[in-house]
């Protein structure tokens, strides 16, 4: 096995703001937050691939009464891109700065943020 050498990954995890419901944030994230980031031309230009995962409680407390540590996010994204080169051009982007993390920041914490070179082990 080795690294794919065709794409790379940044993935984000996500907190959302104190005062912020659950059904505020997932809106914001499902609906809102695609349609800016989308709108881009650095994004149209760069990410082969934009995923969301939303967490999931009634899973998150299993796991936790099972004795495993739950990381203490609401949602994350992964964006896959050629090159890490690609993935900073949006992240470092003024337009994308000023909508998409300017208009983020209203629902959610900064995140943490996570670069990757990936291996598939699996795919069914």
């Amino acid at each position: 096995m080795s690294f794919r050498s065709d794409r790379v990954r940044i993935i984000g995890s996500v907190k959302r703001k104190e005062g912020v419901s659950k059904e505020e944030f997932e809106n914001f994230w499902i609906n809102e937050h695609p349609k800016l980031f989308n709108s881009l031309e650095v994004v149209k230009r760069n990410i082969l691939k934009y995923e969301q995962a939303h967490a999931n409680e009634v899973v998150s407390k299993a796991l936790t009464d099972s004795g495993l540590t739950v990381a203490p996010f609401d949602a994350m994204s992964i964006f896959e891109a050629p090159t890490f080169e690609a993935l900073m051009e949006v992240f470092t982007n003024d337009e994308y700065k000023k909508t998409v993390g300017a208009e983020s920041l209203k629902y959610f914490e900064r995140g943490q943020m996570f670069a990757a070179n990936f291996v598939t082990i699996v795919d069914n």
